[in-house]
């Protein structure tokens, strides 16, 4: 492991971004949850992230990107690397015709609002979904029916030596949520392409999705959304609530008793709480049903954590 010293000479002689020392996880999760990394990097543009990943990469550091932290379990003992943060430089959207460009670090929400503003249809299922255009590209996000790749057209990543690629949605082969693309490779933007839409409709649809979501879903309380993905032909949440788990809790980590695939922060839970809650969730699944879920979250400082 590179020592602290090293990393920051290694990529503060190689970057003209920000770069933090020691900064927490918890305040850049949607769990409110996560000790500190060992550096937190804003890149200034896409030949700064091409640097600053090449210099990480040949210098043997670890490397997460995180782009709004709505998907995320990070460790009480934080990371001990470099968290790459696209929140600020890439967050751009740009509409050109029937054409959306997006930042990976923008969120699936601004997309949707230029689309709103501009007519254009068919990201309106995906109202109210928290995360950032580049974890929606990689997990493939959906709802109600509707995901990420019915959109796609084609995304920007940048490879650990620095080179950047445009892959198209073809070369991502994605599936209900995952994809093809490399987890050393990093989104840098997405471009989709969508169809003529009336906005008042758009509109319209949109909030019955969020209305929809008010009821079902824990949304006052912190959480990562669901934690798990669905089994073929069922519903994690429907296996969870029939194993009699909605309400069980360990520390401040719950099982929400609005929707059962989600774990939710009633107070000052922990890392540990939260991943001994997922780790009895599949347990006890697994003995009443003989279905083994598979986490949807992503998890950052647990090493094999799923």
């Amino acid at each position: 492991m590179t020592a602290k010293k090293d990393m920051f000479r290694l990529l503060n002689g190689a970057v003209r971004g920000r770069l933090l020392e020691d900064e927490p996880l918890s305040g850049h999760t949607s769990f409110r949850i996560g000790g500190p990394a060992d550096f937190w990097f804003f890149p200034k543009d896409i030949e700064d992230l091409a640097a600053g990943l090449k210099a990480c990469s040949g210098g043997g550091v670890p490397v997460f990107v995180i782009g709004r932290g709505t998907n995320l379990l990070a460790a009480d003992a934080g990371f001990r690397g470099v968290v790459f943060d696209l929140s600020d430089s890439f967050s751009g959207v740009s509409v050109g015709g029937m054409d959306v460009t997006a930042g990976a670090g923008g969120l699936l929400w601004d997309v949707l609002n230029a689309c709103t503003a501009g007519g254009l249809s068919g990201f309106e299922p995906l109202a109210g979904i928290p995360g950032s255009v580049g974890g929606g590209v990689r997990l493939n996000a959906g709802a109600f029916g509707r995901e990420v790749r019915d959109c796609l057209v084609d995304v920007t990543t940048v490879e650990p030596d620095g080179t950047v690629t445009v892959r198209t949605r073809d070369d991502l082969r994605m599936e209900y949520r995952r994809t093809a693309l490399p987890e050393a490779s990093v989104v840098a933007g997405a471009r989709f392409r969508f169809e003529p839409g009336d906005p008042l409709r758009m509109k319209a649809e949109q909030e019955a999705v969020l209305a929809r979501r008010r009821e079902k879903q824990p949304l006052s309380m912190p959480s990562a959304g669901s934690v798990f993905k669905r089994p073929p032909g069922d519903f994690a949440g429907r296996l969870i609530e029939d194993a009699g788990l909605k309400g069980l809790r360990i520390g401040d980590a719950m099982v929400s008793g609005k929707h059962a695939n989600f774990i939710v922060n009633v107070g000052s839970a922990s890392a540990s709480d939260v991943k001994a809650l997922i780790d009895e969730i599949r347990g006890r699944v697994h003995a009443r049903f003989g279905v083994t879920l598979e986490p949807e979250i992503r998890f950052l400082g647990f090493g094999e954590a799923a």
